[in-house]
């Protein structure tokens, strides 16, 4: 079939569904819908994935925990030292952090004391400065949480301990990191402040982090660990890894399963034109049969017509979807994805939008509607012309 010819029948395509207008555009809607929403959370749960591999990215190769009745209980500070004398091990670190109520915000924020062997790569990413680690009564606080709390670089914040009065603090840095997800409701403070708040003795730390000389020695440096305590619990990056894998697969899931009804639109569309052609549509494939066309030519323009329409929803779906993801931040499906409870961090995605990924959403929109409306056409088209109109 010459090009000319192919153009030729494009057209005509193009002028069929011109005539049938409404029913073009409301195919074209419903397509456009079920892409943009199967399209924004592929592409937000692609980019929460991408914001949790930066955070593995500055975490430590290893963290010890020890467990006491199943779940994390405090380390002795000599096991950081057991720990830099086995082989493949560069540093281990005892961190002092846990989870502190604030009661004005009805959540739970994270407070870190600041190891300074573990932060190098925070300097960057806070507005202010980091409190010093022999710097009582100051500290550095998520910027959400500085939001939520309305204080800036300068006030005073006053965090709840074991004492009637509580232990303030001068905010001396508030972090505006892209890692929004992972400093939304932090408190870094000095170690001391962090026992006094947390209640940690000083013989003691919340876990231990490992720094390895190669990550590829993590599973050696864990089976060692196992044998010198068998209650202690090694998490490496590849393990964190699989969580954050699975965790945001399974919320894209439920977010899909919720928007069912949605996607009920693309099924009615299917079954509408899987059901066979209407009248006026049989009529017009008779008479063109009747004037000479071929049962191939009726097929290439159905087969236009149905590209037409699917690569066209597709296009204006992917458009919505990309600015809903990254223009706007995805306004009420990011929460839902990134799991966040009381401080919801206001997380700018990285467009993480890939050919493949455009191909793909294309193919799977485009190739099944194109199949359920050549499939009737064909058998409109191999009808004799007589009887078509006639029926």
């Amino acid at each position: 079939m010459s090009a000319r010819r192919l153009a030729s029948l494009c057209g005509y395509a193009l002028g069929s569904l011109a005539r049938r207008g409404r029913r073009s555009l409301a195919t074209l809607l419903g397509l456009t819908a079920a892409v943009a929403l199967v399209a924004g959370v592929t592409l937000v749960s692609d980019a929460l994935r991408a914001e949790a591999a930066e955070v593995r990215a500055r975490a430590p190769d290893l963290v010890v925990q020890r467990l006491v009745g199943g779940r994390p209980s405090l380390v002795p500070l000599s096991l950081a030292r057991a720990f830099e004398g086995l082989a493949g091990v560069r540093r281990a670190t005892p961190r002092v952090w846990g989870y502190l109520f604030l009661p004005s915000i009805s959540g739970n924020v994270t407070v870190v004391s600041r190891v300074p062997s573990l932060d190098a790569g925070a300097q960057g990413v806070v507005e202010g400065a980091l409190p010093e680690p022999d710097a009582r009564g100051r500290c550095a606080v998520g910027r959400e949480l500085a939001r939520a709390l309305g204080v800036r670089v300068g006030d005073k914040l006053v965090l709840p301990d074991r004492t009637s009065t509580g232990a303030s603090c001068v905010v001396a840095g508030v972090f505006v990191a892209p890692l929004a997800l992972h400093s939304a409701d932090l408190v870094v403070v000095p170690e001391a402040d962090a026992r006094a708040l947390l209640g940690v003795p000083a013989d003691a730390a919340t876990d231990v982090a490992v720094e390895l000389v190669a990550p590829d020695e993590a599973p050696v440096v864990s089976r060692a660990a196992a044998a010198m305590d068998p209650s202690l619990r090694v998490v490496d990056k590849a393990l964190v890894e699989r969580v954050h894998a699975l965790v945001y697969g399974r919320r894209a899931g439920f977010v899909l399963g919720a928007s069912v009804p949605a996607l009920l639109v693309l099924l009615v569309l299917a079954i509408d034109r899987a059901s066979g052609l209407g009248t006026s549509e049989r009529r017009e494939l008779a008479i063109l049969k009747a004037s000479g066309w071929s049962t191939r030519d009726v097929l290439a323009m159905k087969t236009w017509e149905a590209l037409l329409l699917g690569t066209g929803a597709s296009a204006l779906g992917l458009l919505l979807a990309y600015g809903w993801a990254f223009w706007l931040d995805a306004p009420g499906l990011a929460p839902a994805l990134a799991g966040w409870s009381t401080l919801y961090p206001s997380v700018a995605l990285t467009p993480t939008l890939t050919l493949a990924q455009a191909l793909l959403v294309t193919a799977l929109t485009t190739l099944p509607f194109v199949a359920l409306t050549v499939v009737p056409a064909y058998r409109a088209a191999a009808l004799d012309p007589q009887s078509a109109l006639r029926q």
